[in-house]
C-alpha cells in the first residue's frame, strides 16, 4: 500500500541582521523538517511571512501549517500580522491544522481575541520548565510527554490572557500561558520552540548579543553558553504531524 505524502506549508517569519555570512544553519524550513518521523512522508514547503500569503496559498492546498517564530511583534497593527491573521482564521475554516510557534502562537492567540503585550519582566531566553495542565494533559499534541519537562525559550512578549474559546494546555512561571489550542481542536500555540536546540539557539543569538546584555536581569552569556537539549520539543513536531496533520 503507497504512503500517503503530508504537504506542509511553513510561514517563515525570521528576520535575520544585515550583512550576516551565508549559513546554511539558518534554513528556518529545515529547523522543523528535521524532525519529521520516518514513518512519515512529509513534503516541506516553505513561504516567506512577508508574501502575500492570501494571494499565493489557499488553505486547501495543504494538510498542514506551522507559523515559525520572528522578532516581529504580534502585538502591531501592520499589515503582515493582519494578512497572516486572516489567514490562520481561514485555515481553521478550511479545516487545516495549524501549529504557531512563539510568534506564531502569538498572532493566533491575538486572531482569537487574547490579548498579547510584552512581558514586564523582559526576556525569557534558553532552558524553560514548563507543565501540562488537565487539558494538555488530554491533547495529543504532547502525547508521551511528562506532566513537567524542559523546552528552549526565546521572546520578550506573551500571551497574557485568554478568552471564552481558547484552551491553556501548557504552563510556565516567567510566561503563564505557555500553550494554547481553540475549540475546534485545529489551533495549536506554543510559546516556546520545539523547533530548535542549542546550537541553533545560540547561531540566532550570537550576533545580538552586545546589543541584548545590557538589557536583561540575568547573565545572558551564562544562558547562553550552557543550554541543554529539550527532547520534548522533537516529540511535539513528531505529535503535531502524527495527529494533526492530514494523512
Amino acid at each position: 500500500m503507497a504512503t500517503t505524502i503530508r504537504r506542509v506549508l511553513l510561514v517563515d517569519s525570521v528576520v535575520w541582521p544585515p550583512g550576516l555570512d551565508p549559513d546554511p544553519r539558518r534554513d528556518v524550513c529545515g529547523w522543523f523538517s528535521r524532525w519529521t518521523p520516518h514513518a512519515l512522508r512529509v513534503d516541506w514547503f516553505r513561504v516567506g511571512v512577508e508574501s502575500n500569503i492570501n494571494e499565493l496559498h489557499s488553505p486547501d492546498g495543504w494538510d498542514g501549517v506551522i507559523l515559525s517564530g520572528s522578532p516581529r511583534d504580534a502585538w502591531t497593527d501592520d499589515p503582515v500580522n493582519l494578512q497572516l491573521g486572516e489567514w490562520i482564521l481561514r485555515c481553521r475554516d478550511a479545516g487545516v491544522p495549524v501549529l504557531g510557534v512563539c510568534y506564531g502562537h502569538q498572532l493566533m492567540g491575538r486572531v482569537l481575541g487574547a490579548r498579547v503585550a510584552p512581558h514586564p519582566g523582559g526576556l525569557e531566553l534558553g532552558n524553560t520548565p514548563v507543565q501540562l495542565t488537565p487539558a494538555g494533559r488530554a491533547s495529543k499534541l504532547f502525547d508521551g510527554l511528562p506532566d513537567q519537562f524542559d523546552v528552549l525559550s526565546s521572546h520578550s512578549d506573551v500571551v497574557s490572557d485568554l478568552p471564552s474559546g481558547l484552551v491553556h494546555t501548557v504552563a510556565g512561571t516567567f510566561a503563564a500561558i505557555q500553550g494554547i489550542q481553540d475549540s475546534t481542536g485545529l489551533l495549536h500555540g506554543v510559546q516556546f520552540h520545539p523547533e530548535t536546540d542549542p546550537e541553533t539557539l545560540r547561531l540566532i543569538w550570537n550576533p545580538r548579543r552586545e546589543l541584548w546584555r545590557p538589557r536583561v536581569r540575568f547573565d545572558l552569556d551564562d544562558v547562553l553558553d550552557h543550554m541543554k537539549p529539550t527532547p520534548s520539543g522533537r516529540q511535539i513536531l513528531h505529535n503535531f504531524l502524527h495527529h494533526f496533520v492530514r494523512g
